[in-house]
C-alpha cells in the first residue's frame, strides 16, 4: 500500500501548487464532474478488460480506475485511509455472520 499512499501524497500536491503541465492538476481544473466522468470511463474500461480476461489489460485499466479514484478522493476531501478503514469494518462484520 506503501505506492498507493505515495500516489495519493503526490496528487494532493498537485492539489495544492497546481504545476502547469500536471494531468492531475488539468483534471483537478477540469472539475469534479470530469473527475467523475473518467471514474465512470476507466471503471467501463475494467469491466471491459475482465470479460476478456485481458490479464495485462485488467491490471492497466485496474491502475488507471485507482489512480482517477483517489483523485475523486482528493476533491472530496477524503482519503485511501477512509477506504482501508470501511473496509476493515466489512471485513470484521462478515466474521462476526
Amino acid at each position: 500500500m506503501d505506492t498507493l499512499n505515495e500516489l495519493f501524497a503526490t496528487i494532493k500536491d498537485r492539489q495544492q501548487k497546481m504545476p502547469e503541465g500536471s494531468y492531475t492538476a488539468e483534471l483537478l481544473k477540469s472539475g469534479i464532474d470530469r473527475i467523475c466522468q473518467k471514474v465512470g470511463e476507466e471503471g467501463v474500461e475494467t469491466v471491459i478488460a475482465g470479460m476478456k480476461q485481458a490479464k495485462k489489460e485488467i491490471a492497466y485499466e485496474m491502475a488507471d480506475l485507482w489512480y482517477h479514484c483517489l483523485v475523486l478522493l482528493a476533491v472530496s476531501d477524503l482519503t485511501p485511509e477512509t477506504i482501508y478503514q470501511e473496509l476493515q469494518n466489512r471485513f470484521k462484520s462478515n466474521e462476526t455472520k
